[in-house]
């Protein structure tokens, strides 16, 4: 993604300084373009869904992006606003330092509190002037309603360094989870996965921050289901022929054309292996 507009960094700098205000959420959903939030919420019983409707996200402080070759080619003007800002406006419960976003198709992104400090990323609420009950907007070949949420190196230079980025770019998104990390992953963190190696310590951040998108964990664990395969056949195939799987992982069409996995190419040898003993050690 580029920003066109040399203005737009002082833009959103400036909604940034302007408080967020509480959003109302609502027991019902109202519409097809309601955010619904669920998890540690003040006022919402657990396991409960309530919901935020687009007019009073669009009420949030927000900036205006001048973006090439996000959503198509060429430029795109998105009305945007900052996690952060969303968070403050949210009554979140104690404890909680993460958002899990879930997509209509069973995708999935995680954003503690840590990264949404380091890497900005934000929710789209338009695109071209336009928001979600009019998209696809004209050149779009998807609909990337009702919600997108992105990050940009231009916005936050750091981005360009974070690794299979694509990751923290979802849209389709639906659902929000206001969520305490160490509950949502303490799958991960117990058992024969309570005390690992640093490379896969390293690997279980890898599978969080990415295979996390398309595969839940084990049970408990937060994870997304549009891949439909169970954790432990991922182990089965990791512990079985490690040449394979770190193949496939890059390039998942030169071993199974039909394949739908996106490729990861940017993995060495050394991450896909620390990721490998990960997966692997609760099979052990």
């Amino acid at each position: 993604m580029k920003l066109r507009n040399p203005a737009a960094l002082a833009l959103l700098l400036l909604s940034a300084a302007t408080p967020a205000a509480a959003l109302e959420l609502h027991p019902e959903r109202s519409s097809p373009y309601d955010l619904a939030v669920t998890g540690r919420l003040a006022g919402v019983p657990d396991g409960g869904t309530a919901y935020v409707r687009w007019p009073d996200l669009r009420a949030l402080p927000s900036a205006r992006l001048t973006v090439d070759g996000e959503f198509m080619m060429g430029p795109q003007v998105l009305t945007v606003v900052s996690l952060s800002d969303l968070w403050t406006a949210l009554p979140t419960g104690p404890g909680t330092d993460s958002i899990l976003a879930t997509c209509a198709d069973g995708y999935a992104s995680v954003y503690t509190l840590a990264f949404i400090a380091d890497y900005r990323p934000f929710i789209v609420l338009e695109i071209n002037g336009k928001g979600p009950r009019d998209w696809p907007p004209a050149g779009v070949t998807f609909n990337p309603g009702p919600y997108a949420i992105l990050v940009s190196a231009d916005f936050e230079p750091r981005v360009a360094s974070y690794p299979n980025v694509q990751h923290k770019k979802p849209w389709g998104v639906t659902t929000l989870e206001v969520a305490s990390y160490a509950d949502r992953f303490r799958g991960f963190y117990s058992g024969k996965w309570s005390s690992l190696s640093q490379a896969a310590a390293a690997g279980r951040e890898a599978w969080v921050n990415t295979c996390a998108s398309c595969h839940a964990g084990p049970p408990g664990a937060f994870g997304g289901t549009k891949a439909g395969r169970p954790f432990p056949v991922i182990a089965a195939y990791a512990g079985y022929d490690r040449a394979f799987f770190m193949k496939y992982v890059r390039d998942p069409k030169s071993l199974v054309p039909c394949a739908k996995m996106e490729p990861h190419p940017r993995y060495t040898d050394g991450e896909l292996s620390g990721l490998i003993e990960f997966i692997t050690e609760g099979q052990q």
